[in-house]
């Protein structure tokens, strides 16, 4: 005997309740705040250290909003922005390794990159690098 197939009862997914959230009100600020930050991709709260409110073009151009400039900001603490926006991140479970050791490691070869690419605008070969050989 077979038996009948019960046809499966679909139903909709509940949809998720909408939740007003008073900061998100005025979606129009949120909205000139990515069209700064597309239009400026250079700048922006990385270079401030992720602080929002900051003026991120004077960040870039003379400095001040920039982390360590002459603007302060409250509560930035926290250390891995702070490295971030001055080019030193670290993991957060790495050995610690001082700015300084940071940026010698960084900057090592960068005089090498600087003759390549002076010789490259001047038409000039690639000279050998010692120790590749």
């Amino acid at each position: 005997m077979k038996r009948k197939a019960r046809q499966a009862t679909r139903r909709r997914p509940a949809r998720p309740r909408m939740v007003r959230l008073p900061e998100l009100d005025d979606r129009g600020q949120i909205v000139q705040m990515l069209h700064e930050m597309i239009a400026h991709g250079e700048t922006g709260p990385i270079l401030t250290g992720g602080d929002l409110d900051a003026d991120w073009m004077r960040a870039h151009l003379s400095g001040e909003e920039a982390v360590g400039g002459s603007v302060a900001t409250p509560d930035q603490d926290v250390v891995d922005e702070i490295g971030r926006a001055l080019g030193v991140e670290q993991a957060s479970d790495a050995e610690v390794r001082t700015s300084d050791e940071i940026l010698r490691n960084r900057d090592r070869f960068r005089w090498h990159l600087e003759r390549e690419a002076a010789d490259s605008e001047e038409g000039r070969p690639p000279r050998p690098r010692r120790g590749t050989r």
